[in-house]
């Protein structure tokens, strides 16, 4: 139930939100005018009226937690800080009984003082004697953040059992209620316990039961060992290479994500911690499928939608070779999908879109490009896989094709 629906019962009185920013911009917290606009910006951005200016002192004697000190009196409360220059950490708190978002406020804040990282705790004060419905809270619920500035988020109750900021992301590991274990990247979830499978079992099998010979297969990305995991369910396969670029990704799924570590272990697998991009550059009609099992189109991992990448994937294939890729799911991303199908069409002879349902990704859904040099997926014949299968069959391998009137245009 929302803080607004809470409040106008009222069952609720207010909201703080306490939000912690590490590794800011030295520059910033340590210009007075640069906090004062700070707090404007914010007051404009949740609608939130200012009283009076806002007053700023800086403290100076103590040189641990030396630094500007904020405070500006707003509606129904006030907004207060601390700007530690000795650690170039920020410490801000929103109380309101008016509605707003604290996610806004973390993300606005993090962008405004260029912080590499953030945390927000929010606490909810209930009216006297009135029992309150539990209330999505960041101190046990994880919130993604991936689609927030188009009004969309998850949230999931569960514990962080895990965190680490590696040289290229920051991973997590929490341990939730509904969904069991659950990976998340930059914000952004990548697997749960709960069906994780259903990605799994469609990124690999559809690709594996239409060519007919998959002895060398080459996973990009995947380090958590789940897309390996599935490979390894055929005999036929002789050769299985990932390549990461990111090693703390497999060495947390080991330590906490033992159903898709498994995947790692197997004796046909090597793994190289490298730059993915750089590693096919080296590679000539090598292998008979490419799996790109990436995040998604932003940061580092846009480069894996490229031009220039599918090119280096066709040359890395067989004469008769195919790959399949993440490709985002079909309500949300559109203009994505239409801009990169016409990509990848100008590189591979024949192309295909099909897609699987898994409800802890945004709509729901998840899409697969499916880019061949010979062999037609809806031509594929019927395996016989080591171990159990919880999502993929014949018929749905059929059905996955299938599109809705709506995406005959895009692909």
């Amino acid at each position: 139930m929302q803080f607004a629906d809470e409040f106008k019962k009222g069952r609720m009185w207010g909201m703080l939100s306490s939000i912690d920013l590490f590794e800011c911009n030295p520059k910033k917290i340590r210009s007075e005018q640069d906090i004062k606009e700070y707090v404007k910006e914010l007051c404009k951005k949740i609608d939130m009226k200012r009283f009076g200016e806002t007053v700023t002192v800086r403290f100076g004697e103590d040189e641990r937690v030396s630094g500007y000190s904020m405070t500006q009196l707003i509606e129904t409360s006030l907004i207060s800080g601390h700007f530690a220059e000795q650690t170039n950490t920020a410490y801000i708190d929103v109380f309101s009984c008016k509605q707003y978002n604290p996610k806004e406020v973390e993300k606005f804040s993090k962008k405004f003082f260029e912080a590499k990282k953030s945390e927000i705790n929010i606490t909810y004060r209930k009216m006297p004697g009135k029992n309150l419905p539990e209330i999505p809270n960041s101190a046990n619920w994880f919130f993604e953040t991936l689609e927030t500035e188009k009004g969309r988020s998850v949230g999931i109750k569960g514990k962080k059992i895990y965190s680490n900021q590696s040289p290229f992301q920051n991973i997590e590991v929490y341990k939730t209620k509904p969904f069991g274990r659950m990976l998340a990247l930059d914000g952004t979830i990548q697997l749960t316990e709960f069906d994780e499978f259903a990605y799994h079992e469609m990124i690999v099998h559809p690709a594996l039961t239409t060519h007919p010979k998959p002895e060398k297969i080459l996973i990009i990305g995947g380090a958590d060992g789940g897309t390996a995991r599935e490979i390894e369910k055929h005999k036929q396969v002789k050769e299985i290479h990932l390549c990461d670029l990111d090693k703390e990704v497999g060495n947390a799924s080991k330590k906490f994500l033992p159903f898709v570590a498994k995947g790692l272990k197997d004796k046909r697998l090597t793994v190289f911690n490298e730059d993915g991009f750089k590693f096919l550059k080296n590679k000539k009609n090598y292998y008979d499928i490419i799996i790109v099992d990436s995040t998604d189109p932003v940061g580092p991992g846009k480069i894996l939608f490229s031009s220039k990448f599918y090119k280096l994937v066709f040359n890395a294939l067989k004469k008769d070779g195919l790959m399949v890729n993440q490709f985002e799911t079909f309500y949300y991303m559109k203009k994505t999908i239409k801009g990169i199908t016409k990509t990848i069409k100008k590189i591979f002879p024949k192309f295909w879109y099909y897609y699987a349902l898994v409800p802890t990704y945004p709509s729901g859904s998840i899409g697969f490009g499916f880019a061949s040099k010979k062999y037609n997926p809806l031509n594929a014949g019927t395996k016989k896989l080591k171990g159990n299968l919880k999502y993929y069959s014949k018929e749905i391998h059929k059905a996955a094709f299938v599109l809705p009137k709506f995406m005959e245009k895009v692909i």
